[in-house]
C-alpha cells in the first residue's frame, strides 16, 4: 500500500516513479488479504479500498484511453519492434521469430553483442536496411525501399536535433512514403528525462503526421513519466496499450512502445513468442487514415 501511494509522488520525486512500474501487481496481495479477512472484521475492506485507490487511479486511464482505429479497408503496414538484447541466448531463434512474423518493417534495439551476426541473416529477407557501423545498436529493416535516413532528426534548416536515434523514410509501392524511427532509453534517470524532453522538442519541429516511432523506452504506462511523454509527443498517439514485454519468461512490465502520427490508425497490437532476448518482440499493424 505504501509503495502504491508513494508512486503517485513520482511526478515530483522521479526516484519514486520506479514504484509505479509494478502498480497492477500491488492489487493482488491487497485483494487476497481482504478476501481472507473480511468475514471476521470490516476494516480490511476499508484498508483494501484505500490501498487500491492509487492502483485504480493509474491503471484505469491506460485501459480506457482512446486509440484511433484504422478505417475498414485501409492500406496496412506491419511493424515489428524488438530489443534483441546484446546478451541474447539464442540469436538464431530470435532472428527466425522476427522473420516468421512477416512484418513489413523491423525496428531493432541492442542489435550488437551476440546478436550482431544475425543482422546478415535478417537482411536476406528484408533487402533494405539502415547502415549499422561497429558501435551501432539500432537498426531498421524494410521489405520496401528506403529513401532518406539519418541518426538524428533535422529541423527545417537542416540542423541536427537530439536525441540520437535512427530514422528511415520508407517508400512502399502504391502508398505514400512514411518515416519510421527507433530509439532506446536508458533506465529512469535524469538522463532519460532529458532524452524524453529532447524527443518531444524534436517532434514539434518536424512533420510528424506519418511518423512512426518505437523502441525500448524503459517506461510503463502507469509511470508519471509516461503520462508526461504521451502528452508531450502529441499529436502522436501511443498505439501499444498495457502490452507486457519484459521480462522473459514471465512478461510483467510494458516497457516497449510504439507511437504513430495522425496519418495512422491501429489495426492490431500483439506480443510475439519469447526469443533469446530478455524482451518479447511486439508486432503492431497500422492502417493509413
Amino acid at each position: 500500500m505504501i509503495a502504491a501511494w508513494a508512486a503517485l509522488l513520482g511526478i515530483y520525486v522521479p526516484k519514486l516513479d520506479a514504484y509505479a512500474s509494478f502498480m497492477p501487481l500491488y492489487a493482488a496481495p491487497v485483494l487476497l488479504g481482504a478476501a481472507l479477512a473480511w468475514r471476521s472484521r470490516p476494516w480490511p475492506l476499508v484498508a483494501a479500498a484505500v490501498a487500491l485507490a492509487p492502483v485504480v487511479g493509474t491503471v484505469t486511464p491506460e485501459l480506457l484511453r482512446t486509440i484511433p482505429q484504422a478505417p475498414p479497408g485501409a492500406p496496412q503496414v506491419r511493424i515489428a519492434t524488438h530489443n534483441v538484447w546484446n546478451r541474447n541466448t539464442d540469436p538464431a531463434e530470435t532472428a527466425q521469430t522476427i522473420i516468421d512474423a512477416r512484418p513489413d518493417v523491423v525496428l531493432l534495439q541492442e542489435a550488437g553483442g551476440s546478436f550482431r551476426p544475425m543482422l546478415a541473416a535478417i537482411r536476406q529477407h528484408f533487402p533494405y536496411s539502415t547502415d549499422c557501423p561497429a558501435h551501432c545498436s539500432l537498426v531498421i529493416f524494410s521489405r520496401w525501399p528506403i529513401g532518406s535516413r539519418d541518426y538524428h532528426f533535422n529541423d527545417a534548416e537542416g540542423r541536427r536535433l537530439e536525441p540520437p536515434l535512427i530514422w528511415a523514410q520508407i517508400l512502399p509501392p502504391g502508398m505514400p512514403p512514411f518515416v519510421v524511427a527507433t530509439l532506446h532509453y536508458g533506465h529512469p534517470s535524469p538522463s532519460q528525462a532529458r532524452r524524453r524532453q529532447e524527443l518531444a522538442e524534436a517532434i514539434r519541429q518536424i512533420d510528424a503526421r506519418d511518423l512512426v516511432i518505437a523502441g525500448d523506452m524503459n517506461l510503463t504506462p502507469w509511470a508519471s513519466a509516461m503520462r508526461v511523454q504521451d502528452k508531450a509527443l502529441s499529436p502522436l498517439t501511443r498505439m501499444t496499450r498495457a502490452l507486457p514485454s519484459w521480462r522473459r519468461p514471465v512478461p510483467m512490465l510494458p516497457i516497449d512502445h510504439l507511437y504513430a502520427g495522425l496519418g495512422w490508425g491501429l489495426v492490431d497490437a500483439r506480443r510475439l513468442p519469447a526469443t533469446g532476448s530478455d524482451h518479447y518482440p511486439l508486432l503492431i499493424t497500422l492502417g493509413r487514415r
